[in-house]
This record gives C-alpha cells, structure tokens and sequence, in this order.
C-alpha cells in the first residue's frame, strides 16, 4: 500500500512539474501572438503633397515605426531637410549591411542601433516610395565598398548651380568635359554618385555637399598632409543628458544641435560666414516646421513636395 501510495505521489508530482513549463511557453506565445498582432496592426497617417493636398496612407504599426526611425536619422540626426528646405545640395547617409563579409569590424557594427534603423528603414520606405515620385531620394551600393549602401536626396536645381559655378573644378580633376551637374545625375542613375561619378574626390564631394569650395579644398589638402583642420562651428555646451533633465523632445534637440551641417574649414573666412548664415536661417524655418507636428507625416509631406509656404 505505501508503494502505491508513493507512485500515485510520484505521478501527482511529474504532472505539477510539467504543467508549469507548457503554462510558461503557452504564456510567451500569447504575449508572442500579442505583439505580433499589434506590430501588424492596420493604421493611418496623413501627408500633404505639392498642392497642399491632403493623402491617407494606411500600414502596419511596424512600417510605420520603422519609417519613423529611417527619418529621425536623415531630417533631425542628420541634414536631409537642409537639401529640401535649404541652400544644400546634397545630403548623404550610409549604413553597414552585415552580408558580404568584409571584415569583423563592420560585420559587428552592422548590428548598431544606427545601422539597424536606418537598414530595416530603407527596407520599409522602398515599398511606399512609389508614391512619392517627386523625391529625390535614393540608395546606391558603392562597389569599392561590399556591404555599405548610400542614401542621397539631391536638390538637382541647387545642384546643377553648385557644379556649374565650379566646372572648372570638376572638369580637371574628373578628366573631361562636363556640360553641366545634371549631366552627373542623369550618371548617378546608373553608377554610385559619390564613389563613381566623382570618383570619390573629397574636394568635389564637400562642394555637393554644401560646405563650399575653398574649404573643401583645404580639407582635402589637410588630409593630404595629414593636418587636421578645425570645425567651422563652435562646440555645443548643452549635452543630451541635460536636456534629457529638462524633459526636451529628443527630435527637438537633434533638430537644434545635430541636424545643422557640420564640416571643417575656415570659421571666420567669408565663405564659411555665409554659409553659417544660411545654414542659421534654414535651422531656423526647420524647427519653425516641424513645431507641434508629427515628425514622420511633415517629412512625408516634405518629400511630397510640400512646401511650408503654404502655411
């Protein structure tokens, strides 16, 4: 009898220890299920397009976070919304794919938050980007560089003056007649602008991108001679985690302090002083923009060809 006892425990017992661990994965696969379910949860957001007419694009939450984080990194931690609604006539972005392997350096940095929103960003951006025709924004994968992609946006207008006042330039050091910058973008189409069509010249590059030509030059000849050269921008004082203290919007903070373009030269030249100005005024009409609105509907509106004069 107590034997029997003993295996009617025994049995009792096994059965307690199994119910624990199917109650514990049937738990984590509800919450599983759950999250699943949210992610992929229908919504809508609302952009304006060129006419100021207002669209609905309806996704999934998970699209819709992913485009959110694409956009935080190009129009508030980076300067993509000076090439819209400012002086610059380029803006460029890169990110690390795992695959191919080149090294193990880029292969772990390929997993950084950085390199993972803006990665699964592009993804998600290039199943809506057909409907905004007008934006020139597009990824180009460099072959002397596996595994990195570049996202430019090109003010073609801005950057057809910027070549033009400097063919010159662009004629000697690319070795051939350059009838105008929308010739180098109609290349771009097919070959990578910056590692290919200009040959990834550093003097050239910084002309594109905005920080003017004498101080391209110099940087280009400080890397030459291995002389560093200094920021045309004094140093920021205020720190994130202090603003973080105050309770500032985090877009807000990239806004002011990151998204500005920051490159070397001289501060004080007359180049670099005109530059700043223009740059102060378009931070400025930036941050005057996107004041009480949702960040990722004003940018769609902004590649829509929305422009704030109409408000």
């Amino acid at each position: 009898m107590v034997k029997g006892k003993q295996k009617r425990v025994l049995k009792k017992g096994s059965l307690n220890n199994l119910v624990k661990p199917i109650g514990f994965v049937l738990c984590g696969l509800f919450i599983a299920f759950f999250w699943q379910y949210s992610q992929n949860r229908i919504i809508s957001l609302h952009y304006l397009d060129q006419q100021g007419t207002a669209h609905s694009l309806t996704l999934p939450v998970k699209d819709r976070k992913r485009l959110a984080g694409l956009m935080q990194k190009l129009f508030a931690e980076n300067s993509f919304a000076y090439t819209i609604l400012g002086p610059k006539p380029v803006s460029w972005e890169t990110y690390q794919s795992p695959l191919p392997l080149s090294n193990w350096t880029r292969f772990y940095d390929s997993f950084s938050e950085h390199n993972r929103s803006l990665r699964f960003g592009w993804k998600t951006w290039e199943k809506y980007q057909h409907l905004f025709p007008s934006a020139h924004l597009w990824a180009e994968n460099p072959k002397c560089h596996p595994g990195l992609t570049s996202i430019l946006i090109v003010n073609e207008d801005r950057f057809n003056d910027v070549v033009n006042k400097n063919k010159q330039d662009f004629q000697e050091v690319l070795h051939r007649k350059i009838p105008n910058g929308c010739q180098l973008i109609r290349e771009a189409k097919n070959r990578s602008l910056m590692n290919e069509v200009l040959e990834g010249h550093q003097g050239l590059i910084g002309i594109v991108l905005g920080y003017g030509r004498d101080n391209s030059w110099k940087f280009l000849e400080g890397c030459k001679n291995r002389v560093a050269i200094g920021c045309v921008w004094e140093e920021e004082d205020d720190s994130i985690e202090e603003s973080l203290e105050l309770n500032v919007n985090l877009t807000d903070y990239y806004l002011s302090h990151y998204s500005c373009p920051s490159f070397a030269g001289d501060p004080n030249s007359a180049e670099s002083l005109e530059l700043k100005a223009e740059y102060t005024l378009t931070k400025q009409r930036i941050i005057e923009y996107y004041h009480d609105k949702d960040f990722l509907e004003a940018t769609l509106s902004l590649l829509a060809g929305y422009h704030p004069i109409h408000e």
